[in-house]
């Protein structure tokens, strides 16, 4: 007997046309998406992912306006009835699973919980990349990656600054696989205090630890050093039993286990980066050839905002790019191309500061935007036109600043002065009664492995280790960061912020993702994910 209004289904026989059905599902995984990358940005939408008894899975997301309605029903692990939703196509990148298609929960949407056995349920979903091959995924927004690994190594949580100023929560742990590869994964905001780095430690020093990370992605660092980055979408689970995966791993590993490093990660007032303090003068005189990379501070006062200039744009929500019209709708401009139809309007917001030695133009993208004025492009855009200056935006006129900027490299290689990117508001100085005189210018996939592939009684019990609580220290560590994101001397070649139709602009962890030949596992079995067709 369902408990809510439907026909039961399954997801792999949802379609676009699908209406009134109940799911049976387990919430596998279930996260907050939030404005400008940060944990402490609006909420855009909760996500879940679901899986059913067949084991097929499937992306969920819930609008903010029904999140507090939904939410309270919902935690990870739950077996429910799901009825009610929306069917659409599922999301161009950042995919968590293997599905053509998602659901949209809404207000109307019911939720009953489910008294089914718990070990009938497949528990988890994931499609494991080797870690000899992550560094072809640098900069791949497509889907999110699942790394099968021995802890070798952990440090403790630290407050760190990164290159564009910001602080930031992050915790560094050293992965291996059985052919001696390594790959550091970089945890940020709430997830570096939920992972267990003590009990790690405490384990990993007679035990093997053997974990599944989900939800990452490839980063680089300016050095051309690579690391996996995980941050509200990544989760782990470390010397589950009952994942066939692990148990395979830990066949192939020695009898004794090598202890776990502890690594010490230094907190922010050991890590202070400084920037070199320059006037506009100064600034006008950077080359953007051999100087790309600096970051400079300065202290500055808005005088004006160019006339017909748009102070939005709109950008493509896999990469970020700018979107242009095309015959079916809009296509993005990234350079290698990106199948992207949708887009979401960006701040592009080109300032003109002085500061009594000359004038300049600094360009706020999204994310300091957001922080300057509040609210996000998307919504500004709702009520104005992208040529016509918000008072939002308008009302900094007159207001001085310190920031830290960076030059736009490739659009002042084409003009008479540098332009550049505002990366940091360190200091606001407030509403000036007098402006600064005006010295004016022109102005490759391994699938789930398992354990179908050796028998694993006679193996020993690996000793479980789950996520923790952050102690209300912790939480007042973390509320001195502004962001999550792993941004510490991350290579930023491939998105510039200038105007250069095709630099592929960097975007924060936007929607979710995963990808191909999905295995979902149940006790001790192994079931494999078909992929939905329409």
């Amino acid at each position: 007997m369902i408990p809510i209004q439907g026909e039961l289904t399954t997801i792999s026989d949802l379609r676009l046309s699908t209406t009134n059905v109940v799911l049976h599902v387990r919430v596998s995984r279930m996260w907050e998406f939030r404005e400008g990358g940060n944990e402490k940005g609006n909420i855009k939408h909760l996500d879940l992912v679901l899986i059913d008894l067949k084991g097929d899975a499937i992306y969920a997301e819930i609008p903010p306006d029904v999140i507090p309605i939904l939410k309270p029903q919902l935690r990870e692990k739950l077996i429910i009835f799901v009825g009610k939703f929306i069917v659409e196509k599922a999301k161009p990148g950042y995919k968590v699973v293997q599905n053509p298609y998602m659901l949209r929960l809404n207000r109307r949407t019911t939720i009953a919980t489910s008294n089914a056995n718990d070990l009938d349920f497949p528990k988890y979903t994931f499609s494991l990349t080797p870690i000899e091959i992550l560094p072809q995924f640098v900069k791949n927004k497509e889907r999110f990656l699942d790394v099968l690994g021995k802890i070798t190594a952990v440090s403790n949580p630290a407050v760190v600054r990164n290159t564009a100023g910001d602080l930031m929560m992050r915790r560094i742990i050293k992965l291996q696989n059985l052919s001696g590869n390594t790959m550091d994964l970089s945890l940020s905001g709430m997830r570096a205090l939920e992972f267990d780095g003590d009990a790690v430690l405490k384990i990993g020093q007679k035990n093997h630890i053997i974990a599944i990370f989900v939800g990452t992605l490839m980063k680089q660092y300016k050095d051309g050093t690579q690391f996996l980055s995980g941050t509200s979408a990544c989760r782990w689970y470390i010397n589950e039993n009952d994942i066939p995966a692990i148990k395979a791993f830990q066949r192939s590993l020695p009898v004794d286990a090598t202890p776990v490093e502890k690594i010490d990660l230094p907190n922010e007032d050991q890590t202070h980066v400084a920037f070199e303090e320059r006037n506009l003068l100064q600034l006008n005189d950077i080359d953007p050839f051999t100087q790309k990379d600096e970051r400079y501070q300065c202290t500055v006062t808005i005088i004006r905002i160019p006339e017909k200039q748009h102070w939005c744009y709109r950008a493509c929500r896999v990469c970020s790019s700018k979107m242009i019209s095309a015959p079916d709708g809009f296509q993005c401009t990234k350079d290698g191309g990106c199948p992207s139809k949708q887009f979401e309007w960006k701040y592009k917001i080109p300032f003109i500061v002085a500061d009594g030695t000359y004038t300049l133009e600094f360009m706020m993208f999204e994310r300091r935007a957001t922080e300057l004025i509040g609210k996000s492009a998307e919504t500004l855009r709702k009520y104005n036109d992208p040529d016509i200056i918000p008072n939002e935006i308008s009302q900094w006129i007159g207001h001085k600043f310190t920031f830290v900027v960076r030059i736009l490299y490739k659009k002042s290689m084409r003009t008479e002065h540098p332009s550049f990117e505002v990366l940091l508001i360190k200091d606001r100085h407030g509403k000036q009664a007098v402006l600064p005189l005006l010295n004016t210018q022109s102005s490759a996939q391994e699938i789930g492995t398992s354990s179908d592939l050796l028998p694993t009684k006679d193996l020993p019990e690996l000793m479980t280790i789950s996520s923790k609580t952050p102690t209300d220290q912790e939480l007042a560590m973390l509320t001195q960061s502004f962001g999550e994101f792993d941004d510490m001397d991350i290579d930023k070649s491939p998105r510039d912020w200038d105007d250069t139709p095709s630099a592929a602009k960097r975007r924060p962890y936007d929607d979710i993702e995963d990808d191909d030949n999905k295995q979902v596992f149940k006790k001790g079995k192994k079931s494999h994910m078909q992929p939905s067709t329409k």
